[in-house]
């Protein structure tokens, strides 16, 4: 016997379905389900009479083998592949299937390798947003707590560098040297996030370099503030040709070993993630941001930039004095401050964004940006280009699908394709680490629901322990089991460069965490960047700081008012 049910009460009981239509926190942005993998009327759903039960939606009959681990069901997915809803199944702490599980002894369409069973978690994704965990790519390894304000945001793999707060690595994202490089792996085997580390690439002989690989490097860092001259561009890059592993660079501001063209000259047409690519974070100045249109740089802004805003100018001048160890007493310093900051830079990086130019989104974490808002800062981009832009051409419906997926893979897909990843994270994808962020629409960018890491909760909101259930106030988010003991191990990796994991050179740490090697970060372009690949023309005029892509002015207003703001947060 079927029953017709209207669209609110369906969505009430089951979650939105194809066609309807989700608003994103309090922003302009609207993501429409584009398909529902569900079955009508065959919908899993737990809960004391409804479907999750033995010999209904649960299997008789199934062990531990056959069944889920756990199933997400009734999930809205958001994901650069696309909006649509679906139940999840994990196993063994990966994405085992996406479709429809149950019973198929008793239901349609369920879909093969996920039959709920007697060994079945379930968490309730009815009226809820599932994302990939987020990516940080530009990580200073400043102080261990900033883990927390990581997770707690939805960020579930870091890249970067540093040993602590250091001098060198309040300025740059290098952990410098084999010794270092250990003891950063030892100490965040205790933290519950995916860990990739980079090491210092200032150097222009080799000398010192593979050293660093051989450790476990997956990458390299070349900093202005250990001089990053064109021969150490070109000795870096040549060493991670042959290494297969990222380097990333902070480019000359002063611009004393040369300008943006010699850069690129030294780049030699080879791969390349280029931090802030703006400026404000530091590059050549005043045209680093001409690196946004070239086919062998991947480029990213760091989030104290985004969106431009009427404050923005003002804090940064502060922010840069104290992360690049400079004196306010001394003339040039400030002269140096003043030169990076400039506000026609920083709104053509609004635009740049829109247009897909920019493909990655990332913190410069207690360096000039802000661990915890990688997320919420690239919704406030998206929702300030939605207002002064309006719709992107190639959106189809009353909807802003498009966008919503351009801007979701900024701190996704494309830094785990940018940094030899994405065979294990980045995206809502079957075989993928079960990495996964759920997320109220209310408050979807600000404040997940739940952080599963490794196909384990790690974070969730929760309410007084001593409570007598879990909600009452104060309600926020905590550590869960998988952020606890070996469970910690279980349910994270440790990314390290193939040279670590075919020598074993780093097993004899002792690391809880699985290691697993980086891989395809040399044949890589911003063609590869998932639906940030746009590559214009850029010029910057050196008088007025005029920023044009194919001759297009690329002006807009600074925001005086941001959705995910105070509405959300006391500060």
């Amino acid at each position: 016997m079927s029953r017709k049910m209207d669209r609110r009460h369906y969505a009430d009981m089951f979650g939105p379905t194809t066609g309807d239509r989700v608003r994103l926190g309090d922003t302009g942005l609207w993501a429409e389900v584009e398909r529902d993998a569900t079955v009508y009327g065959d919908e899993c759903k737990f809960g004391g009479g409804k479907v999750l039960r033995e010999g209904m939606g649960q299997q008789a009959g199934v062990g531990d083998a056959d069944a889920l681990d756990c199933v997400i069901t009734n999930a809205l997915i958001l994901d650069w592949t696309g909006i649509y809803k679906a139940d999840i199944g994990l196993k063994g702490g990966r994405i085992a299937g996406i479709g429809k599980a149950g019973n198929p002894d008793v239901m349609a369409g369920v879909t093969p390798g996920m039959v709920v069973g007697v060994t079945t978690e379930a968490i309730a994704g009815e009226g809820l947003i599932v994302t990939a965990g987020a990516l940080d790519t530009h990580i200073h390894f400043i102080c261990p707590q900033q883990a927390d304000e990581a997770l707690a945001s939805g960020v579930t793999t870091w890249v970067g560098g540093g040993t602590g707060p250091a001098t060198g690595t309040k300025a740059t994202t290098c952990t410098p040297g084999a010794w270092n490089l250990q003891r950063m792996l030892e100490a965040t085997d205790t933290l519950p996030l995916n860990i990739g580390l980079t090491g210092k690439g200032n150097t222009s002989m080799p000398q010192g370099l593979v050293e660093q690989v051989r450790a476990g490097a997956i990458g390299l860092k070349l900093h202005e503030d250990w001089g990053t001259t064109p021969a150490a561009i070109d000795t870096c890059l040549t060493l991670a040709e042959g290494e297969d592993i990222q380097v990333t660079i902070h480019t000359d501001t002063l611009n004393e070993s040369g300008y943006v063209d010699d850069s690129l000259a030294a780049f030699k047409g080879r791969t390349i993630h280029t931090y802030h690519s703006e400026g404000a974070g530091g590059g050549h100045a005043p045209d680093i941001i001409r690196v946004c249109g070239e086919p062998n740089v991947l480029p990213s802004s760091t989030n104290p930039t985004r969106p431009y805003t009427v404050n923005t100018l003002d804090e940064h001048l502060d922010m840069l004095m104290v992360c690049h160890h400079l004196d306010r007493e001394i003339p040039e310093d400030v002269a140096f401050a003043e030169s990076r900051i400039r506000g026609e830079t920083i709104a053509a990086e609004d635009i740049l964004h829109d247009l897909g130019a920019i493909s990655i989104m990332a913190s410069d974490s207690q360096a000039m940006g802000r661990v915890g808002e990688v997320i919420c800062r690239t919704w406030q981009t998206a929702h300030k280009m939605r207002e002064q832009r309006g719709r992107l051409p190639d959106e189809r419906g009353d909807n802003d699908n498009v966008r919503i997926r351009r801007y979701v893979a900024k701190y996704t897909i494309n830094p785990a394709i940018a940094h030899g990843m994405s065979h294990e994270v980045g995206s809502v994808e079957v075989g993928k680490l079960a990495d996964l962020v759920l997320w109220n629409p209310a408050f979807f960018g600000i404040r997940p629901e739940l952080v599963v890491k490794g196909g384990f909760i790690a974070w969730a909101q929760m309410g007084d322990a001593n409570a007598s259930i879990p909600t009452p106030q104060p309600y926020m988010m905590r550590p869960m089991f998988g952020a606890r003991g070996r469970a910690l191990g279980a349910t994270s990796v440790a990314f390290i460069s193939g040279r670590a994991f075919a020598e074993g050179t780093v097993k004899d740490l002792g690391l809880t965490k699985r290691l697993v090697a980086v891989s395809g970060c040399r044949d890589l372009g911003k063609k590869d960047m998932k639906l940030n690949d746009a590559m214009p023309a850029i010029t910057v005029d050196p008088e007025t700081y005029e920023v044009r892509a194919d001759g297009e002015l690329l002006r807009c207003e600074p925001a005086t008012r941001l959705p995910l703001a105070q509405l959300y947060s006391l500060f």
